[in-house]
């Protein structure tokens, strides 16, 4: 299997869990709308959860357990918000991985690893999608022949039990069958979805790389373990719901950005659709890029610049339009939201703050600015978690650079026509199936909804309403077939392994 169909295999996987109901009862936005943020104090072990309009909002200390009194810095959330995970150093100076449940007040799983490490790794796609279980990195030690004990390993620890599910380290064939530079590293979980999960193992200690190995880990018992670049990208952002996903490199295919003072010299935002293709959507020669960010529900792209050692933040929609949004260029941490993007001001005055921009449908700029939360002046915060995008499903795949690649360079590869997500409310689509199957038509968006008719391979309908997701990840559409009648149909699914589009868009 080719990189780009095992990379969209996993995609539609991730797409398949993104509606899964959470593990624990979401906390509710009562005065705030449908999604949150948290914010940390490390230095006072204060957690604060802010909403949309500044309202309901409520702080949490630090839950240390009894033997510890430092915080720390490696925390995170699971996707609802409502469980924390932390690496801890208690007062003897051993090292754990424990998880908090915020509903209920109570810790609900510990790792204790058996001897001394150096550290441990979370990252904000450590939780499985339904907040049952837990992937953390371990770094034992610094690379050393002489150790028996491998450099480090990656576990996924079971909520209530404490059980490690599953486990793989440095010293296993299946990694060094990778032929990667790996040793002295703690691995970071860059998505985690049902079966699989996607890591990159980061130097401990070191200066950030431009880029690391992504390895994608089959939890199926096997260990079986492939190589996905994307995995390893710098700003890597995943949008579930529509199979996506966007990163920043250096490609020598698109001219190149000017580099001043340290970093690395991006030059272009890539973008990978449901169909596994990859291409650029935005490159702005000479400046560098280092930011993307899906927001305003996924529907456009927001993305940072350096030109001549000037800061800018644009925005880039799906049809190619592009914008500038009004962010200073110390804004560093930035997330989207299901109708804007919100984000933390270090420099504001009188204090840092959270504030939340609402952009309005084809508006170039933001239709409101508004505060969600202010910090006295000299405290040290961090926004650490965003309720992540669970909208977008069906949107029209984003559109490739206009500008020109370097001649003679690989030429990046451009989408066809007939792509998942092209489908539009009016327009038609064709039925598409294998093997003389017929596509069912339901009286509801599920599987759970009885079969109306089915129509065989080439059917034409009208396409009337949709996309819908069901709680199995599925994108439905209502179509009419002239004749027989209307109702909803699946877009794809996988087939023996390989995503099969049943309802490709015609004109």
């Amino acid at each position: 299997m080719t990189q780009r169909w095992f990379f969209r295999l996993i995609l539609i996987v991730m797409l398949a869990a993104a509606v899964v109901p959470f593990g624990g009862t979401l906390q509710p936005a009562e005065a705030g709308g449908s999604w949150s943020v948290w914010l940390y104090n490390q230095d006072t072990g204060v957690l604060v959860q802010a909403y949309p309009d500044g309202l309901g909002m409520q702080t949490v200390p630090f839950p240390l357990p009894p033997d510890t009194s430092e915080y720390p810095s490696s925390i995170t959330f699971s996707r609802n918000g409502s469980r924390l995970a932390a690496c801890l150093k208690n007062n003897a100076g051993q090292h754990s991985v424990r998880v908090y449940d915020l509903t209920t007040n109570l810790y609900i799983a510990a790792y204790i690893p058996p001897g001394a490490i150096e550290g441990c790794g979370l990252s904000s796609q450590s939780f499985s999608e339904d907040g049952t279980q837990l992937a953390f990195g371990v770094m034992h030690h610094y690379y050393d022949p002489a150790n028996p004990t491998p450099d480090w390993e990656l576990n996924v620890m079971e909520m209530n039990t404490s059980a490690i599910l599953y486990h793989i380290d440095s010293s296993l064939p299946a990694i060094a069958a990778l032929g990667q530079d790996v040793l002295g590293s703690v691995p970071f979980v860059t998505a985690f979805s049902p079966g699989v999960i996607a890591f990159k193992p980061v130097r401990w200690g070191t200066e950030p790389s431009s880029e690391y190995p992504g390895i994608v880990w089959q939890l199926d018992g096997t260990n079986y373990t492939s190589l996905i670049d994307v995995y390893g990208k710098t700003s890597l952002d995943l949008l579930t719901t529509n199979g996506e996903a966007i990163w920043v490199e250096e490609n020598p295919s698109y001219p190149p950005a000017n580099l001043v003072g340290m970093g690395y010299p991006f030059n272009v935002v890539m973008y990978s659709n449901k169909a596994g293709d990859r291409y650029g959507v935005f490159s702005q020669s000479p400046a560098v890029l280092t930011q993307a960010a899906f927001i305003d529900g996924g529907s456009r792209i927001a993305i940072k610049l350096w030109n001549a050692g000037v800061g800018q933040w644009q925005w880039l929609d799906r049809t190619g339009n592009t914008g500038v949004l009004p962010l200073a260029d110390s804004i560093w941490t930035l997330a989207g939201t299901p109708d804007g993007y919100v984000f933390y001001d270090e420099n504001a005055p009188g204090g840092h703050e959270v504030r939340f921009h609402r952009l309005a449908a084809g508006m170039p700029t933001p239709a409101e600015d508004q505060l969600l939360w202010k910090g006295a002046p000299g405290e040290y915060w961090r926004m650490v978690w965003v309720m992540p995008l669970f909208t977008g499903a069906g949107l029209l795949p984003f559109q490739p650079s206009t500008v020109n690649w370097v001649p003679g360079a690989d030429e990046p590869i451009i989408p066809t026509p007939e792509i998942p997500g092209t489908l539009t409310v009016g327009g038609r689509a064709q039925v598409y199936t294998t093997e003389g199957d017929m596509l069912r038509v339901r009286t509801g968006p599920g599987t759970g909804f009885q079969v109306s008719f089915q129509v065989p391979n080439g059917t034409i309908a009208n396409v009337l309403e949709g996309p819908a997701v069901d709680a199995e990840g599925l994108v439905w559409w209502r179509i009419e077939v002239p004749g027989r009648g209307a109702g909803w149909a699946i877009e794809g699914l996988m087939d023996n392994g390989v995503y099969l589009q049943t309802l490709v868009p015609v004109p």
